[in-house]
């Protein structure tokens, strides 16, 4: 008889992030075996007067390379570029397991 091995498993994760500037809609990936970080992306958009997500300013994506997530931005204006940085800034936490409340879902 054969032997059946699972050499691999991931977890593709959806997000949402809101405050006061921009929205950013996005996933990422993490090893299913040891809850280890593989990827992220997220899509970026301004907030409009009524709080909801308007004009599209850019989007990035992140790998995980020797220890740290290596960032790649489409073309923005820096004051956009700022502001995606920002949020990356606070994003990156819950993605990787630093902020134990939002990640108790997971």
């Amino acid at each position: 008889m054969g032997t059946f091995e699972v050499t691999s498993s991931t977890l593709n994760n959806q997000y949402s992030f809101k405050d006061e500037n921009l929205v950013v809609n996005g996933a990422y990936v993490k090893d299913a075996q040891n809850n280890t970080l593989q990827s992220i992306s997220g899509a970026c958009y301004l907030i409009t007067e009524s709080g909801e997500p308007g004009n599209y300013v850019g989007n990035f994506n992140g790998y995980m390379r020797d220890g740290e997530i290596k960032y790649s931005v489409s073309e923005m204006s820096r004051k956009d570029s700022n502001l995606v940085w920002t949020a990356i800034g606070e994003i990156e936490p819950y993605v990787l397991g630093e902020n134990q409340e939002e990640n108790a879902g997971e």
